[in-house]
């Protein structure tokens, strides 16, 4: 009766946490921040003396050990740059000014002749306003002269080289089948709203013609993804990742093939997709900034293990990605080939599930999570040399007691199967993956790049919800991965698209020679040797408001930073006087 009893209890536990974690997907915080004041933290918590004081300690070790005075020094740099940059931006009377390259159309507003009658100019007031009009489509008539030479048959005919178009015959312009390509892949929008769109420019294009336009742009822009995928391999470090994606199969697929397919993602997901479809993957590859900064898809229609393992066949290094399957069994089918890193994000999520049930325990993890993430984020501007130093410093010490703890007699009674179980298991399993940043400056905390390059996809397949048909699926990530990449460098993407288009579809029909792999003209299309040679097309105003969100981040640690030792010593005076032994209390 009492194994029946503890059995009961367990299992009771183990719905109710399912219950609550289906009404927070619901209605509960998405957000897995924890920066609101407002919000419980771990010494707000019913803890004892003696670990207050030791948790207070430790926290005052971690913050000291950067100078408080660089660090004031730090933020009021920033500060001062943020002030500049705002005076630059605005005008006389603090209003916002349009930028130079617009053009400008001037509007004369005056009295009439009789009005001015008798009157003198005091001045001209001179004012901006923004316009805007609608996109324009035009058809360019082309007049090819022909010319034969009288007397000599045999001269043939001479006429000027007929206009590359992105397939023979085809009477599209480039400008055109990048917007249709931009429009779909890059703001998401499905054939029939790209229908509507051409209409307000007074031509509506049949969603066949949309569609054999992506078609041909695939055929052309393969080259360049090959390039892509080549760099990517020859790199020591990749980052991945991969979601779900619909399929409509077009009867491509046959019934016991569905069905199947059908199984296997509802075991998977606990969702069977609709009639007619099947769930499908697409995978995500990148390289660091710096090294080869362009984002790869690849399209699979099951999520095995050997699908990855293609991908990565050439890959010799470090793969950055969530402690999925196919990740983590990445190094024993590679034969050492490939070493897998895990992602801490993904481990401190699953201590944020876990706030409700055991919210002391939750909250001294993510306490851990929190002074590590605190010294990466004084780490983004070093070299991989200095950021190795500070972690081995700083972050060593800090993951070994995370690890103590986690293996403490503390945690010992936690039921497997719970929230902060759970959690506790996926790190304890993937402890080596999750701690091998600290043996490499040049690998990430965690997976979020990668994650936040996936997103864009994610939210688009809400758009336009599904892949057309098995033979286009990997075609069109093609294009997504041009245009993903070309969005990491901020370029103008239909400016992008045209004049890549236009050059390969040039070298593909009169010299295919150009699109050996590695060749010059090859690499001069990829975005960020691009960016270089057509400055006007890169969007300078999306990179400063990337520059200035992170300026902002920066800001809000360096003022949480400069905010923690005053709070503490203010609840503990004695606190500031024992925090002069930092770097003793954090070696321990």
């Amino acid at each position: 009766m009492v194994e029946d009893r503890d059995r009961l209890r367990e299992k009771n536990e183990e719905l109710q946490a399912s219950v609550n974690r289906l009404t927070n997907m619901l209605w509960g915080r998405r957000s897995e921040k924890r920066s609101d004041p407002n919000h419980p933290t771990l010494f707000d918590l019913q803890l004892t003396a003696d670990e207050l004081a030791a948790e207070r300690q430790r926290v005052v070790a971690a913050e000291i050990q950067l100078d408080t005075a660089s660090q004031q020094q730090a933020l009021d740099d920033l500060l001062a740059r943020r002030k500049r940059k705002k005076l630059e931006r605005l005008g006389r009377g603090g209003r916002e000014r349009f930028p130079a390259h617009l053009e400008r159309r001037e509007s004369v507003l005056d009295l009439s002749d009789e009005a001015k009658q008798g009157l003198v100019l005091l001045r001209v007031d001179v004012s901006e306003r923004l316009r805007f009009k609608k996109p324009q489509v035009y058809v360019e008539v082309i007049h090819r002269h022909i010319y034969v030479k009288p007397g000599d048959p045999d001269a043939g005919v001479m006429a000027p080289p007929a206009p590359v178009a992105i397939q023979p015959g085809v009477k599209y312009g480039f400008d055109v089948i990048a917007a249709m390509v931009s429009l779909k892949m890059g703001f998401h929008q499905p054939t029939y709203r790209q229908q509507a769109f051409f209409a307000q420019a007074g031509y509506f294009p049949s969603r066949s013609t949309i569609n054999d336009l992506l078609n041909y742009s695939e055929i052309v822009i393969d080259p360049l993804f090959q390039e892509k995928c080549r760099l990517l391999l020859q790199q020591t470090i990749l980052l991945g990742d991969d979601t779900q994606i619909r399929l409509l199969t077009r009867q491509a697929l046959s019934n016991e093939e569905l069905e199947k397919l059908s199984k296997r993602a509802s075991r998977q997901s606990g969702e069977r997709a609709p009639p007619g479809s099947a769930t499908s993957y697409a995978w995500l590859y990148m390289g660091l900034d710096g090294m080869a900064p362009y984002n790869i898809f690849h399209w699979s229609l099951t999520r095995e293990d050997t699908w990855i393992d293609t991908h990565l066949a050439g890959f010799h290094g470090i793969f950055v990605g969530d402690a999925t399957g196919p990740n983590v069994r990445l190094g024993m089918r590679s034969g050492g080939r490939i070493i897998h890193a895990a992602c801490n994000a993904h481990a401190r999520r699953g201590f944020v599930a876990a706030e409700k049930t055991h919210p002391i325990e939750a909250a001294k993890a993510l306490a851990f999570y929190q002074r590590l993430a605190a010294i990466e984020a004084r780490c983004l501007g070093l070299s991989a040399q200095e950021r190795l130093a500070v972690r081995r410093q700083e972050s060593l010490p800090i993951w070994l007691s995370f690890r103590q703890w986690i293996d403490s007699n503390e945690l010992k009674g936690v039921l497997p199967k719970s929230p902060l179980g759970k959690a506790l298991e996926y790190v304890k399993k993937h402890d080596v993956a999750l701690g091998r940043y600290l043996d490499d400056g040049r690998l990430p905390f965690d997976n979020n790049q990668s994650e936040q390059t996936i997103r864009p996809l994610v939210i688009g397949r809400k758009n336009w919800i599904f892949l057309g048909h098995p033979q286009a699926a990997a075609g069109r990530l093609k294009l997504f991965s041009i245009v993903s990449s070309a969005h990491r460098h901020h370029l103008i993407v239909e400016d992008y698209l045209a004049d890549v288009l236009y050059k390969l579809a040039y070298a593909q029909q009169l010299e295919p020679h150009l699109l050996l792999p590695g060749s010059v003209y090859l690499q001069s299309l990829l975005p960020d040797h691009w960016a270089l040679a057509n400055p006007k097309s890169v969007c300078q105003e999306r990179r400063e408001e990337a520059e200035s969100v992170a300026e902002r981040k920066l800001i809000r640690t360096l003022k949480r930073k400069l905010a923690v030792p005053a709070t503490i010593a203010a609840g503990n005076p004695e606190t500031r006087s024992s925090s002069t032994a930092a770097p003793a209390v954090s070696a321990n």
